[in-house]
């Protein structure tokens, strides 16, 4: 595999299970703004997710995982 992008300084991974059993991944990379805490960016990536698949807005959170994007 082969990747020429820009990726960024962190690498997230947030699984969602909806009420109804729908499943969503949602994954990739990211770097936050600076003074950016792990609850920030959970917050806004629940946001984005919710925004996007409407269905998942009270979704229940089946995985979530942030970690720096290192080799």
């Amino acid at each position: 595999m082969e990747n020429n992008g820009r990726q960024g300084s962190h690498m997230y991974v947030l699984t969602l299970r909806s009420d109804s059993g729908h499943v969503c991944t949602l994954s990739g990379t990211f770097s936050p703004p600076a003074g950016w805490s792990r609850y920030d960016f959970y917050t806004q990536l629940r946001t984005d997710a919710s925004r996007r698949y409407p269905a998942m807005d009270s979704a229940t959170v089946v995985h979530f995982s942030l970690d720096r994007n290192t080799l």
